[in-house]
């Protein structure tokens, strides 16, 4: 959805490099699925409003809250010891202790 939401930006990017005023339906249409699957809010606050400047707002909100869902989704990763050997006699040496 990242992806997705970077793409989606590009465009209206190029609304407002363009000059065009209101962002074009189709575009909304996908960018209303990305919005769902950011925060449940977020389409609600896009509303009716199709001006650029706010389209942006409103993505850059969505990206933060994919950010988040993705650091989140993501669990601590494993520990891959390097010198295990090292290791192990630095656990022997210290219960000899």
């Amino acid at each position: 959805m990242l992806q997705e939401s970077d793409e989606l930006l590009f465009w209206v990017e190029e609304c407002l490099v363009q000059e065009i005023r209101l962002v074009p339906s189709w575009l909304v249409a996908r960018l209303m699925v990305v919005l769902r699957q950011a925060h449940p809010e977020l389409p609600s606050r896009l509303g009716r409003e199709r001006r650029p400047g706010h389209v942006m707002e409103i993505i850059y909100d969505a990206q933060a809250a994919l950010m988040e869902q993705a650091c989140l989704s993501r669990g601590p990763a494993e520990v891959i010891p390097l010198f295990a050997r090292a290791r192990e006699r630095q656990l022997n040496g210290a219960a000899t202790l």
